[in-house]
């Protein structure tokens, strides 16, 4: 699953809020619905309307193969929430998807078999997403994705691992979802360098006892609070931790904890962070976890996090906790950089450069530098 983003050669073209009547309704059009099981869904998606699923964190990805010469998607939104295409394994334009729509994916390509990857690139805030099925020629066919990765990682973070700004043209300009995208923050690059599915379990602002810009040293509900959701922005349903699990687990955070006064004093911190830990140990008891600290801070969230975590391999017995620091002169300049100094697609893949390697000398996976070479 080594996707590369590129420019879409082949002959077709995305349009943007497709009405209904103007593709579906033609009848040489077939439809197929969301709960075909050639369709592939990758993230916490709630099926409890197998014909409709709804989604809203960032990250989770669908895929398919089908034969035929064009395809359109039927979606809905509850806000505004963007959406990467990749045809034949190549980044085509984005989509935005307000309320139910069709959107036409492909026209005109070469008759054949193509595949095709839906991912959401923007965060929970920005809507609820629900996937109602496929759109193909009359006769043509939809088939299973044809190759299953072989290594699941989850990502659990803040705005750096949904893609906030990432790309944003300066640092000085403010968010905006267009902005923002998922696929291109360092999670989905270290996954696919690693050829493993993944989920983000993430959302910008929040930290691990004290969100962005809170007036107290502690808030009601940081990330730990949302780690058991199937959807970012409501409590209810609860995750079926058995349903997928994991191969590493990744976080990210506190970087939200110390970027305004007050900070959180240390031994809250560091216990929140033990918990989070446990949390993970709890659902995942044999999965190795790595706890990052950076691009966007240092002091004293970087020597908080790796206290903690030696202390954890010492009082819980157990080795497979790991930390990572990625320094903050990784992000050398504003070439690094994108919306509200946030790193952009380069300073991701250096950060992405950074950790896979240790990874992988942990895992003992092999992985591509294809993903995170500047290009």
């Amino acid at each position: 699953m080594n996707f590369r983003k590129a420019q879409l050669s082949l002959v077709f073209t995305i349009v943007i809020l497709f009405h209904f009547k103007a593709f579906a309704g033609q009848p040489e059009k077939q439809f197929i619905d969301a709960a075909n099981p050639a369709i592939r869904y990758v993230g916490r998606i709630d099926f409890s309307n197998k014909e409709n699923p709804r989604f809203d964190w960032p990250g989770v990805y669908i895929q398919f193969q089908f034969t035929g010469k064009s395809c359109a998607v039927k979606m809905s939104d509850t806000r505004h929430d963007y959406f990467q295409v990749l045809v034949d394994d190549l980044s085509a334009k984005v989509m935005k998807v307000n309320s139910d729509t069709v959107l036409v994916i492909a026209e005109e390509l070469k008759n054949g078999l193509h595949r095709v990857q839906i991912v959401k690139r923007t965060e929970g805030e920005q809507g609820t997403a629900t996937f109602s099925g496929i759109y193909l020629d009359k006769g043509a066919k939809v088939s299973p994705w044809p190759e299953i990765p072989k290594h699941k990682i989850q990502f659990i973070g803040n705005s750096i691992t949904c893609g906030y700004g990432v790309e944003g043209k300066s640092k000085n300009e403010h968010f905006k979802p267009e902005t923002e995208n998922s696929y291109e923050s360092y999670a989905p690059i270290t996954a696919r360098a690693f050829d493993a599915d993944y989920h983000l379990v993430s959302h910008s602002g929040y930290g691990v006892v004290r969100n962005y810009g809170y007036k107290e040293k502690t808030s009601p509900n940081p990330m730990p609070s949302k780690y058991d959701q199937v959807y970012d922005m409501k409590e209810e349903p609860k995750w079926d931790f058995s349903s997928w699990i994991p191969d590493a687990v990744v976080i990210n955070l506190g970087t939200n904890d110390f970027s305004t006064h007050p900070f959180p004093d240390k031994a809250v911190f560091q216990r929140g962070y033990e918990n989070m830990i446990l949390q993970v140990k709890k659902n995942y008891p044999g999965v190795p976890v790595f706890c990052i600290v950076g691009p966007m801070t240092d002091e004293p969230c970087y020597s908080y996090v790796k206290e903690m975590v030696e202390a954890f391999r010492e009082v819980h017995k157990v080795n497979n906790v790991y930390f990572v620091g990625i320094p903050t002169y990784l992000m050398v300049s504003d070439h690094d950089l994108g919306a509200d100094s946030h790193p952009n697609y380069s300073g991701q893949k250096k950060s992405a450069a950074f950790l896979v390697p240790v990874m992988a000398s942990v895992l003992g996976w092999s992985y591509s530098e294809d993903e995170f070479r500047h290009k």
